[in-house]
């Protein structure tokens, strides 16, 4: 068995638990939206002919990061 620090109530621990884990699903929820919407701006983008590198220099990443979540899906369901 673990022994507690002094001074640590296990209650308030196990309120912190609990409220940083809906923390997290709540985050993690939001990062599949905003990474949805981005690959959709994306390929609006691309329809409207601008290319990977144009759209990698204005988010600061290379152009095979944005082949890579424009084609995510694609990949996805294939397997």
């Amino acid at each position: 068995m673990i022994e507690a620090s002094p001074g640590v109530d296990e209650s308030s621990a196990v309120e912190e638990l609990l409220a940083a884990h809906a923390e997290m699903e709540r985050l993690t929820t939001a990062l599949a939206d905003a990474r949805e919407r981005r690959r959709a701006a994306a390929r609006r983008l691309i329809e409207l002919g601008r290319g990977f590198p144009w759209i990698a220099a204005r988010l600061g990443v290379t152009p095979q990061a944005v082949d890579g979540f424009v084609k995510y899906k694609d990949r996805n369901q294939r397997n």
